[in-house]
């Protein structure tokens, strides 16, 4: 093989056949060193050289035995692993800004932080969020990884090989709780709010009603009372005397939640738990409204009209929406739940839609045949007894049973025995 511009500029000896096996691993290893970097500054000739003799050199086995996920750099282009693409971990192009970052790590780490996200592998992929988040935040590490991938953030190009310092808490904050501007400013920004779920239970109501068995084949409109709990109008539901008397959690920094972050052999975890100082409210109240002692609410009575579908049956539960609790500072409104019981009525019996009841009659009626009067949810009625009836015999009055509640206009049928 002749001579080349090459050899000179990347410092590699005269190459030849007969020199293969020295020239095939210093070959291999320069292009796993930093004289890669300077591979870059060849001619297109230079490269067309390395084309042709590359796949001599990769048939052939390397000394240094370099680790398998390090990069090759060729002309600017990083070639790495697969998975350790972190601009695509993080579904993002390679020239995006430091607010596309965050933007984006707010929105994964909330879809997948195991706290909140208990499918398989959810735990894994936050993991690969955390440190993808974490190299492209500081510029420093996001040259390094741009330059030489993973490889220069552990100073084999010689960079600083400054070692992970974890993810910033408070982006993790600001991933949970949204921009914390403001006192307890992140509550209205997407973020949640801890103790947010039972506080939300909370404000539910649950009331049960008692129906007759002709009102629950029927239905109809009901008004009921429910004893409700609604903002206190004296502390505007804050439950502090004044707006003085509140003070910022000093634990959470009002955030409403603490996070600890660890080291493991895995990466970096991050576990968000309840300020057990101020219970979640990021918020403090050294004196208490005398009108609601604290509470922000008060008990009142109410009431509601509630629409009862027919058809409905026992043990069934209906939600009415927004006829719970209101809790004015936050806005919010919780659901009524009722729970439907229904009486038995004497001599009907009911199974799904229909309706049985028992037919008692001479023998010789049976024989003859006759009309007798049964009583029915509609109110009685003629049913007719054919001649040669026998003894346990089902005979029925069509659509005399109970309405369908998705579709009231089909019945079922009232049976007699």
């Amino acid at each position: 093989m002749a001579a080349s511009p090459l050899s000179p500029a990347l410092g590699l000896p005269f190459l030849s056949n007969s020199a293969a096996p020295a020239g095939r691993t210093f070959l291999c290893c320069a292009f796993r060193t930093g004289l890669a970097s300077r591979a870059s500054r060849v001619s297109h000739e230079d490269e067309a050289l390395f084309a042709s003799v590359a796949p001599r050199f990769r048939r052939s086995r390397c000394r240094c035995r370099p680790r398998p996920d390090r990069p090759s750099r060729r002309r600017g282009m990083v070639v790495m692993a697969k998975g350790s693409d972190y601009y695509a971990t993080l579904n993002l192009r390679r020239n995006a800004t430091l607010q596309e970052i965050k933007t984006a790590y707010r929105s994964l780490a909330r879809k997948y932080h195991p706290d909140m996200n208990k499918s398989p592998g959810a735990e894994e992929k936050f993991k690969e969020i955390s440190a993808a988040y974490e190299v492209l935040s500081d510029d420093e590490k996001r040259s390094l990884y741009d330059r030489f991938g993973e490889a220069g953030l552990q100073g084999d190009y010689g960079g600083s090989g400054v070692g992970p310092q974890g993810v910033d808490p408070f982006e993790v904050f600001d991933a949970y709780f949204g921009e914390s501007n403001g006192f307890f400013s992140g509550r209205d920004s997407g973020g949640i709010n801890f103790g947010a779920s039972n506080r939300r239970q909370n404000l539910d109501i649950r009331y049960d009603l008692s129906l007759s068995f002709e009102e629950s084949v029927f239905g109809g409109r009901k008004e009921i009372g429910i004893a409700c709990l609604e903002t206190c109008d004296s502390c505007n539901g804050t439950g502090a005397k004044s707006t003085t008397s509140i003070n910022l959690c000093t634990d959470c920094g009002g955030r409403g939640g603490v996070m600890r972050t660890q080291r493991t052999p895995f990466g970096v975890v991050s576990q968000v738990s309840t300020c057990s100082k101020c219970g979640g409210d990021g918020k403090i109240i050294t004196e208490n409204c005398r009108k609601c002692n604290g509470e922000g609410r008060l008990q009142k009575k109410r009431s509601v009209v509630v629409d009862i579908p027919p058809g409905v049956h026992d043990g069934v539960t209906m939600q009415v929406r927004g006829e719970g609790n209101f809790d004015k500072e936050r806005g919010m409104a919780g659901d009524l739940y009722v729970f439907v019981h229904v009486a038995e009525k004497s001599g009907i019996r009911r199974e799904g839609l229909n309706l049985y009841s028992d037919v008692i009659i001479d023998y010789t009626k049976a024989i003859l045949g006759t009309v007798v009067q049964v009583e029915t949810i509609n109110g009685y009625r003629d049913l007719h007894i054919p001649p040669g009836t026998q003894p346990g015999e089902m005979l029925k009055l069509p659509n005399m049973g109970v309405p369908n509640m998705k579709k009231p206009s089909v019945r079922g049928d009232h049976h007699f025995v």
